[in-house]
Order: structure tokens, then C-alpha cells, then sequence
């Protein structure tokens, strides 16, 4: 897989070459550039099938970069320090990304995943909605699921709630449209806290925009505007009273 890694330390450049010669032989390193502007010859020049970007660059982000592509023929994959908000936006966009300092199992992980990706529409897609997301002052505002058959980019704010089934998450929607996913709801539950959502209980997260009211008996219950109800569990009641009053 032709690979380019763009980013402006070099010791970290030097030791992701290391570590994908070890591991993974079928990556093929073809370029080298340490900001945005030596990123995007390096690019052009090169054509590669994947792009392993920083995201804080000396003369711009990998956002900018990315900024600077229509329809990108690449996949990308961040190489970032911890910064929760960015860490969301990769994952509420489905995008891959290696945590600095460089760890070789998050790296070759990242980077299988990457080699797997499905189509350049999906690859579009992806990197479309985590630019828009990136750009909405710290709030997300889209969200991509895949389940075996299909692939949906949807508004965060049309998800009522999230129920979890074991390994599975469900979607509920504002269109009575219901998405399984084969993921846990706790791979969701960061992403959408940080945009009005709140765990009512072990296995339920709702959008606090859709409540409308809560019946205290029987331990607590909580109706939604969409006619759905969820129960509370007792020592979430004074959590979601103090989350409602934030609104």
C-alpha cells in the first residue's frame, strides 16, 4: 500500500518507518514531508493510497491539508497527541487515528483497519463529515454508523436515544428509523455526551433535547417526545436533574 507520512517531528516520522518495516512489509513508504505545504506536493507527487498525517503542524493542521482536497483518492490516518475533542471527531467520522507517543500494537491496528477500508465513497465520506465536524466550534454535528449492509452518515441531533442490546448498540431515530450496530454503546457514549446526551441507566443514553418528563414512581421512568419511555436508575436521578437545569 503506497503510504506517506507527513509530520513535523521527524524522530516520529523515523520510528513509524521502523515500525511498519517490522510489522506490516506490505506498506510501502514512498514520501516524506514535515508541514502542510510540503504535505501537499509530496501528495501530488506522489499519488499515494494512504496518508499517515499530524494534525499540529509548524505552518498549518492536518486539517488544513485535508481542506485542500475536493475528493480525496487517499485514506488518512491522524497521528495525534491526546486531545479529547479531536479524538471524537475521529471517531464520530470513522476515522483512524495513532496516539503519540507512538505505541507499535495502536499503530498496526490503526493501520490494518485502515487497509480494510471499504470503498473511496465510503473514504470520502469519512473524511467530509470529520471536516465538517471539525469545524463546528468543538461540537459535532454528524455521526457515521455502518452495520453488515449498509453505511449511514446521520445528525447527531436526530438520534433520540441509544440502547444497549449485549454487544450491540441501537440507534433510535426521529424518523422511527432504528440502526443496530455491532458496537457497544460505551464506544458511542463519549461522542455523544459531549453533545447533550446523558446515561439514564446501564443501558440507555438519551438525548436530553427529546425529555419531557419524568415519572418518580417505581424506581423512576422517563418519557421521550417520541412516545418512548426508559427507566432511570436511582442513582442517576440527581445527575440528570443537575444536566437538565444545564440546558
Amino acid at each position: 500500500m503506497r503510504t506517506v507520512i507527513i509530520d513535523d517531528n521527524e524522530p516520529t516520522r523515523k520510528k513509524i518507518k521502523t515500525l511498519l518495516s517490522l510489522y506490516t512489509p506490505e506498506i510501502d513508504i514512498i514520501g516524506e514531508a514535515d508541514g502542510v505545504e510540503t504535505g501537499f506536493k509530496c501528495i501530488n507527487n506522489t499519488k499515494p493510497e494512504l496518508v499517515l498525517l499530524d494534525i499540529e503542524m509548524g505552518d498549518g493542521t492536518g486539517f488544513d491539508l485535508l481542506n485542500l482536497y475536493k475528493n480525496p483518492e487517499f485514506v488518512v490516518v491522524f497521528i495525534t497527541a491526546h486531545d479529547g475533542y479531536a479524538i471524537r471527531a475521529f471517531q464520530s467520522s470513522a476515522i483512524g487515528y495513532i496516539l503519540k507517543p507512538i505505541d507499535s500494537s495502536n499503530l498496526i491496528d490503526t493501520i490494518n483497519k485502515a487497509k480494510e477500508q471499504s470503498t473511496l465513497l465510503n473514504n470520502e465520506l469519512t473524511i467530509q463529515t470529520l471536516l465538517k465536524n471539525t469545524k463546528s466550534n468543538k461540537k459535532l454535528e454528524k455521526l457515521i454508523l455502518s452495520d453488515a449492509e449498509n453505511f449511514y452518515l446521520i445528525d447527531i441531533s436526530d438520534v433520540i436515544r441509544c440502547e444497549s442490546e449485549s454487544n450491540y448498540t441501537r440507534f433510535h431515530l426521529v424518523d422511527n428509523q432504528r440502526i443496530l450496530i455491532a458496537k457497544t454503546m460505551k464506544s458511542y457514549e463519549e461522542i455523544l455526551e459531549a453533545n447533550g446526551f446523558f446515561r439514564v441507566h446501564r443501558s440507555h443514553l438519551i438525548n436530553l433535547n427529546y425529555f419531557t418528563r419524568l415519572d418518580k414512581k417505581d424506581g423512576g421512568t422517563i418519557f421521550l417526545k417520541d412516545g418512548s419511555d426508559v427507566p432511570l436508575a436511582t442513582r442517576r436521578k440527581n445527575l440528570l436533574i443537575e444536566a437538565l437545569s444545564k440546558l
